[in-house]
């Protein structure tokens, strides 16, 4: 992932990628030393967007670097959206944005055809929900479904009970563990998840995508407020995102534009940590997906039209984003 975005950084800029190095501290920040001592350039973004450390851990590493080399500018580019007070200019990464695209033209080519061509027919399914490793707050939520007579109406993969809408090529995968036992060299011996193309004809068949992110629960995670690929996937797709992640995440998109539909539905779910709150609110938005929001079947024509608006924002593309909060601290 953090080649996606070295790719796209210029060259102007020394790019420290954490993820390629060792995990003990003490040869990552000489390993890192390495590099700047061959590099002339004086601004150095250090990346991370793996679940590697936070960006606490990341500040640390970049004031020892520093010490070393005083004369150049750090900027850190982390998937951690804590409001924090560090050493160094800090860009949220929003990683996924240029990840869920790269990932989309290497499995539609360049163009992203059949990603852009998606259109507003109708569609049978009122959610999709992939939910492929077995963390609580998906358990749970695969419960909920369960419980409120839902599961029918949405395509929901369970990973921990060898349920998946993911497949190599004409076999269904059986489980993980099986997967990564035949060692198919897809996406570094992983199950396909991020192959968002072979599922499109799901996306296509529903309303919504309720996303349950990797975490939702700062406080349990050692990684920070991070997010992933699986936010972006309802943008790439054109359908209404509900995303399950930790608190505020919802501030992040709108600030980059996107439209989370908040005079039709109620994205207060966004604004608490309490998981049985947050479910509550998703079930009565799909209510209002599914009686408001629907037409014969299809979208309403003006929400259609909003879905492709979010779309072509993403395409778009992560690189403005990238350059735009650099310029943002000119402006400081």
């Amino acid at each position: 992932m953090h080649n996606v975005i070295n790719s796209i950084i210029d060259d102007s800029y020394e790019k420290i990628l954490l993820d390629e190095m060792s995990l003990d501290l003490d040869e990552l920040i000489r390993e890192a030393s390495l590099q700047l001592e061959r590099s002339d350039k004086k601004r150095v973004v250090i990346v991370k967007v793996g679940e590697m450390f936070d960006v606490i851990v990341v500040n640390d590493i970049t004031k020892k670097l520093h010490e070393r080399f005083p004369d150049k500018e750090f900027i850190l580019l982390v998937d951690d959206y804590r409001e924090l007070d560090l050493d160094f200019k800090f860009i949220k990464s929003m990683a996924g944005w240029c990840i869920v695209l790269h990932h989309a033209k290497q499995l539609d080519g360049e163009s992203m055809e059949n990603f852009k061509n998606i259109d507003n027919h109708q569609r049978k399914k009122l959610f999709i929900s992939r939910n492929n490793k077995g963390k609580d707050h998906r358990r749970e939520w695969v419960k909920f479904l369960e419980d409120n007579n839902l599961k029918e109406k949405g395509y929901v993969s369970e990973g921990w009970n060898n349920i998946f809408l993911e497949h190599l090529n004409d076999d269904f995968i059986e489980t993980v563990e099986m997967f990564e036992q035949i060692g198919y060299n897809y996406w570094n011996q992983r199950y396909p998840s991020r192959d968002d193309f072979s599922l499109i004809n799901f996306y296509n068949d529903s309303f919504c995508e309720v996303v349950l992110s990797s975490e939702y629960d700062i406080k349990a995670s050692p990684y920070g407020a991070f997010d992933s690929e699986k936010e972006w996937r309802p943008f790439l797709c054109c359908v209404i995102p509900q995303i399950v992640i930790f608190k505020n995440y919802d501030d992040y998109l709108r600030a980059e534009g996107f439209d989370l539909f908040d005079d039709v539905l109620d994205t207060s779910f966004y604004k608490t940590d309490d998981l049985d709150k947050k479910f509550e609110i998703i079930k009565s938005n799909l209510e209002i997906i599914e009686n408001d929001l629907i037409v014969d079947s299809r979208f309403r024509d003006d929400i259609w039209l909003r879905l492709k608006s979010n779309q072509d924002r993403l395409f778009d593309g992560w690189k403005n984003y990238f350059y735009k909060k650099i310029d943002e601290f000119k402006n400081v």
